[in-house]
């Protein structure tokens, strides 16, 4: 009886295509990712990020210790208008007409007192310039704020644009006018309030789990990574 002829299997056509199909899907898989790759650098960086108290900011790209003029400008406005703007009314959603209103009893500095606003916002100040600022802010606040009778509002007429010293450091010039309301009196007197306000960058750590409330005063007046450090008078002369 006569065997008949195995015949020998060849791979090689079936590795050939076999590795062609793949090369051609990993080109194709690096074509996409290079489209995406694209398209992110192409894309705009956000603008708006959400902050640990849940309000909303803008940002935009910067150094470690740059920051917007508009940043720095809306740091210095809300901690002067707060540092100068006394009042122990509480707030108008807080009055309840059956009771007695509940007046903000300050906070002791020295043998004087400031409002508890203004001792809170007084952390937005450098460590060493805190403690004498306050301190004058004490000998300025009149007693009767306390019982009612006196508030005062800075009223800033204008703010010039910051102007950067040195690297994370900025001088801005504002003119305003403290305004302080006695006995009912709707019109008020005016003082010229004129000064040149520095400030530089800081870093401004998260707030831990279980924050204290001087923890949190402190992060607030603080979280836009600023510190004002000098206060002088301005010379209108310049």
């Amino acid at each position: 009886m006569q065997l008949l002829d195995k015949k020998e299997l060849n791979f090689t056509p079936i590795l050939i295509i076999s590795n062609t199909v793949l090369l051609a899907l990993l080109l194709l898989m690096a074509m996409i990712n290079t489209g995406q790759l694209g398209k992110l650098a192409n894309s705009k960086t956000p603008t708006l990020v959400e902050l640990n108290d849940g309000t909303s900011a803008r940002v935009a790209p910067a150094g470690h210790n740059e920051r917007s003029l508009q940043t720095i400008s809306d740091f210095v406005g809300r901690a002067m208008v707060n540092l100068m703007s006394w009042n122990a009314l509480p707030k108008s959603d807080e009055l309840d007409p059956l009771k007695k209103p509940q007046l903000d009893s300050g906070v002791q500095v020295g043998d004087k007192k400031i409002t508890t606003k203004a001792w809170a916002t007084g952390f937005a100040l450098s460590e060493d310039f805190r403690a004498p600022f306050l301190k004058e802010l004490g000998n300025l606040t009149p007693n009767d704020i306390f019982n009612g009778t006196t508030q005062s509002a800075l009223i800033v007429r204008y703010l010039r644009e910051p102007e950067k010293l040195n690297e994370g450091k900025w001088q801005i010039d504002m003119v305003a006018n403290l305004v302080i309301f006695q006995n009912g009196d709707q019109v008020g007197k005016a003082i010229s309030f004129n000064k040149s306000i520095f400030v530089r960058a800081i870093d401004t750590p998260p707030l831990p789990p279980n924050a204290s409330d001087l923890q949190v005063a402190t992060y607030r007046a603080r979280q836009a990574g600023m510190e004002i450090y000098k206060i002088q008078d301005l010379d209108l002369g310049k």
